[in-house]
């Protein structure tokens, strides 16, 4: 079963994203603030993680950084989702390494939808290491 870490100090949106992520049949784990999402992430190893950047005590960008920073958790993708629809903070964050962003407000089922699709693009093969051809 697939796992998904949801990062988001708004309370509602976190448990109706959970609920439809664990209606499609994910695992899901959440944390309302960067700190404890961090903590969350670095214990449970989710498959994909969806970040919102506004949160309290340790901003979303800062996790972002943290988790690329780490060699156990780099690999693990990220879906900013945020209100933030700036463009020039979207295109920046996508160049660091941010595998999609999704502007706040916006369709739950747009959000499944599109984590499954970074889902499907970071899953390596079936018997394939690493590295290899």
């Amino acid at each position: 079963m697939r796992h998904i870490a949801i990062i988001e100090d708004e309370t509602d949106i976190a448990n109706l994203l959970a609920h439809c992520f664990a209606c499609e049949g994910f695992e899901v784990s959440t944390a309302c603030d960067g700190l404890v999402g961090l903590d969350v992430i670095r214990r449970v190893r989710p498959d994909l993680v969806i970040l919102d950047l506004f949160l309290p005590r340790l901003n979303g960008q800062q996790v972002f950084r943290a988790l690329k920073a780490d060699l156990d958790t780099k690999e693990i993708p990220i879906v900013v989702l945020s209100a933030n629809g700036d463009v020039a903070n979207r295109i920046n964050l996508l160049e660091e390494g941010v595998d999609d962003y999704i502007v706040k407000p916006c369709s739950v089922r747009e959000v499944i939808a599109r984590s499954r699709a970074v889902l499907r693009r970071t899953e390596r093969p079936a018997g394939r290491r690493e590295g290899t051809a």
